[in-house]
């Protein structure tokens, strides 16, 4: 399992290191405490991609809009 030492950083050296551990019996070799389970980082930065490409294309039709507001009573 993949994971993080779910003890105190002030007992265990991997708990102060947030070091991901790969271990089978899903405990700390520092400590023997359970691992807290490691999110998959591939599905955040995905969906981090898609916020932001969302966000840039708003901002540029919210730009848009508003030129094309500008110049529409501007004349």
């Amino acid at each position: 399992m993949l994971g993080y030492c779910s003890n105190s950083p002030l007992r265990c050296k991997n708990a102060r290191s947030t070091k991901i551990l790969n271990q089978v019996d899903s405990c700390c070799p520092e400590c023997h405490l359970f691992l807290v389970p490691a999110q998959d980082i591939s599905q955040q930065l995905l969906a981090d991609e898609q916020f932001l490409r969302l966000s840039v294309v708003g901002t540029a039709l919210m730009l848009l809009i508003a030129v094309y507001l500008y110049y529409l009573h501007g004349t």
